[in-house]
């Protein structure tokens, strides 16, 4: 059980959700119609959020030596949409836009984002986060104990 809270705080954390107060949504969070909101539909529709808990729940659980049953599989699915549900990331994500982009740029990001090449990034970009999270997770540990130990920060 402890492993699988550990999994969770892990999820969460590369989701940027835990952190400090800086990464959650302030009082001044994005409008429903904001640039920076349509942006984040944009990007995040709620199929894409969905297929992306799932697959950080499956990269977690794999990483820590675990195939749960679909059950339960489906039930810590639940329980991650459930701490960090999609309306929530949202306004996250039009947070962080917002304070990056001016309304402008937001519009040049959609404007790009409605282009079929920008449809076929947008589609494809859980799939290669998930791709290259995969490789680094593999050579991290490999890499890390030996470097570790280079820097005198283990023996």
């Amino acid at each position: 059980m402890k492993r699988m809270i550990v999994g969770v705080l892990a999820l969460a954390l590369s989701l940027g959700v835990v952190g400090g107060a800086g990464s959650l949504p302030s009082a001044r969070a994005a409008s429903s119609d904001s640039v920076a909101m349509q942006l984040s539909r944009m990007v995040l529709s709620k199929s894409t959020y969905e297929a992306m808990v799932k697959q950080m729940m499956d990269s977690m659980m794999q990483a820590m030596g675990q195939q749960p049953d679909a059950k339960t599989q489906k039930e810590m699915t639940a329980v991650v949409m459930e701490a960090l549900p999609y309306d929530e990331m949202l306004q996250f994500n039009a947070k962080v836009y917002g304070e990056r982009f001016k309304d402008s740029e937001l519009q040049d990001i959609i404007s790009f984002y409605k282009t079929p090449t920008g449809a076929k990034l947008v589609r494809e970009l859980p799939n290669i986060s998930g791709e290259v999270g995969a490789l680094v997770g593999k050579i991290i540990p490999e890499r890390l104990p030996a470097l570790m130990k280079k820097h005198g920060l283990m023996h």
